[in-house]
């Protein structure tokens, strides 16, 4: 189990990964994101390698001086864009439907894809990453596939088993036991899950917090700010996730989603002064994924 003093710090230290989720989604997103990581206004960012901005995303990268990026795995198409797996040596049928593209449904995902599909993929999306020149920081979850969290079929197994191999931490936080909104099945599941992670000497972070993904009726910056606020003050010791989808509102983000306009607020609200200020006078220090994984791969 990760200790802040392993890190470096006091055990009620509140450390902050601050997560720019779905890098190379679209251009405008990959803009936004880097332009968020040279401001330090985001420490980590997770990368989604079936997008059709996915390369653009990496050049973006290296160009920058930040190739040091998380690999969103991602089973699932999103409900207005579809994508294809990465891996095309030879069609992952219980992963698709008859068009080739992914299910964007998670639970049709759980209940039909084969466990050696699964793997596959996913190591193809973590191996094409590597050959293009991302030295990776973590392992994330695009939309929970991996999780179960639909019929209780996860496939985390496998996903530590690629943690082991290129020694990995894996965005699981140890608190997601304390959620109400979980089932006493899922909880179960994810104690026993949390402790194989523990057993295998994969990292993982205590908390994760997000702000909500789509606003009712309409998304308000106000709204959007105070509720952020709230979740910074409340963050507690150890190591939490603020886990955000920044991006430029583009015609091309407007096509893949109904919430362009909280992705937009998303990118301002991580420069905004007072947010910024905030973290300064809570006394919360700003970390990475790169400093939990580099500390993985010394134990």
């Amino acid at each position: 189990m990760l200790q802040l003093q392993q890190l470096g710090y006091r055990s009620d230290d509140r450390l902050l990964i601050i997560n720019a989720d779905d890098f190379g989604l679209t251009q405008g997103t990959n803009e936004a994101i880097i332009h968020l990581l040279e401001k330090r206004a985001a420490t980590s960012t997770s990368l989604m390698m079936p997008c059709p901005s996915s390369s653009d995303a990496i050049s973006r990268s290296i160009l920058h001086g930040h190739h040091q990026v998380g690999i969103h795995l991602t089973l699932t198409s999103d409900a207005k864009q579809s994508y294809a797996p990465v891996h095309r040596e030879k069609p992952l049928h219980s992963l698709t439907q008859p068009d080739g593209t992914f299910h964007t449904n998670c639970t049709q995902l759980e209940r039909h894809a084969e466990l050696d599909d699964v793997r596959v993929e996913l190591e193809a999306q973590i191996v094409e990453a590597l050959a293009k020149g991302i030295e990776i920081t973590h392992l994330d979850s695009h939309a929970g596939s991996v999780l179960g969290l639909h019929t209780g079929r996860d496939f985390l197994e496998i996903v530590f088993e690629l943690c082991v191999k290129y020694q990995l931490p894996f965005n699981l936080p140890r608190r997601i036991v304390e959620q109400p909104f979980f089932s006493a099945q899922q909880l179960r599941l994810f104690r026993t899950r949390l402790l194989a992670a523990q057993e295998r000497g994969i990292l993982t972070i205590d908390d994760m917090i997000a702000l909500p993904y789509c606003f009712q009726p309409e998304a308000d910056y106000r709204r959007m700010k105070l509720q952020l606020v709230e979740m910074i003050r409340m963050v507690k010791p150890g190591i939490t996730q603020l886990t955000v989808h920044p991006s430029l509102a583009t015609d091309s983000l407007r096509t893949v989603t109904d919430c362009s306009k909280e992705r937009e607020f998303e990118h301002q609200l991580m420069q905004d002064d007072d947010v910024r200020q905030l973290l300064r006078s809570e006394g919360i220090k700003l970390t990475a994924w790169r400093d939990i994984r580099d500390l993985q791969r010394s134990l």
